[in-house]
């Protein structure tokens, strides 16, 4: 919450559980709640030593950067950096986005066949020479990495 609640207490974190209003028995462990004000998260970054603690700089301070601080460069800061900046673009820019995104993901899945691919018909040609100057079959499974039954076929 971006804000401080009446009800809660003057801190940062606040953990709930759902109990019995009489009794005050808890109903279900599992069930809870946490609320976070962040007006009481008062840490600047550089007292931030957890990732949690950047974590929750990140969430209170993000709408005021104009980029990322070099000290939350770590992954999943730019990935959440990268979920800010897209949730900020109009429609019509956020589609263009993925469009972009997934281009890009498509060309790195081509990319990648191919280049297990090329790798594959490597291995089958220097499979081919060995064979061609009278190795061992069990030193070419060794030498090119492939089946005794891929060399038989070439």
């Amino acid at each position: 919450m971006n804000f401080k609640e009446d009800g809660l207490e003057s801190k940062f974190r606040t953990d709930t559980v759902v109990s019995d209003r009489d009794s005050g028995r808890v109903v279900n462990r599992n069930f809870r709640q946490i609320y976070l004000q962040f007006p009481y998260f008062t840490k600047e970054l550089d007292e931030c030593s957890t990732l949690s603690d950047k974590l929750m700089y990140a969430l209170k301070n993000m709408n005021n950067w104009n980029r990322m601080p070099d000290a939350l460069k770590e992954q999943v800061f730019s990935h959440l950096d990268r979920l800010a900046a897209k949730a900020h673009l109009s429609e019509g820019d956020r589609i263009a986005y993925d469009k972009a995104v997934d281009r890009y993901n498509v060309s790195r899945i081509v990319e990648n066949d191919i280049r297990e691919q090329a790798v594959a018909e490597g291995r089958l040609e220097i499979a081919r020479k060995l064979k061609e100057n009278g190795f061992s079959i069990a030193d070419i499974v060794r030498i090119a990495g492939l089946s005794p039954e891929e060399i038989d076929k070439l």
